[in-house]
């Protein structure tokens, strides 16, 4: 979104449509007994991140480093996970196909990404939302639409309670209370 509003691309205000929260995914049959976010750090486990170039990659470093402060972990937590890594996948897609595979023992993803079709094969370590980190998406139609009306209309349905009901369902918070 700053990259077209700094080009004066955007058709007014953009506004936040959406957010999404990180969550800890561990393959069902659970082959490394992780049960809290601490077992992350134990010797031997294989935790994948998407690379730090990709925005949930970097949201998961964060997250580490919040949880390195918080009570119950250790001072080095974030470091010893990072030690565990065995892969930075280029995509949140790819951390999820990979843990639902068990090629890893567990990933970082946002809870969107755990969908109907990848939810029978993974369990959920939900990170404290004080520890997490909150993606936020932005939306607004484009001076440049070639269909301003509709534009406007969809921004509309997607900030309306039944736009924001889909998003929720879909395991996205919405901005406004559906």
């Amino acid at each position: 979104m700053a990259y077209v509003q700094a080009r004066g691309l955007v058709a007014g205000a953009p506004s936040e449509f959406a957010r999404n929260r990180l969550v800890v995914i561990v393959p069902r049959g659970n082959p490394a007994r992780i049960g809290r976010l601490q077992d992350l750090a134990n010797p031997g486990v294989k935790v994948l991140l998407a690379a730090d170039a990709v925005p949930v990659g970097r949201y998961s470093r964060d997250a580490l480093e919040k949880l390195t402060r918080a009570p119950g972990f250790p001072q080095d937590y974030a470091a010893r996970v990072l030690r565990n890594v065995v892969s930075h996948e280029e995509n949140v897609r790819s951390v999820v196909a990979k843990v639902q595979l068990g090629e890893a023992d567990a990933g970082v993803v946002y809870r969107s990404d755990v969908t109907p079709t990848s939810a029978p094969f993974v369990l959920l370590l939900e990170i404290p939302e004080r520890f997490n980190v909150v993606a936020s998406y932005p939306i607004a139609a484009l001076k440049a639409a070639a269909n301003p009306d509709a534009a406007a209309a969809f921004v509309s349905l997607v900030l309306s309670p039944l736009g924001q009901r889909v998003l929720r369902d879909h395991n996205f918070v919405p901005v406004i209370d559906p």
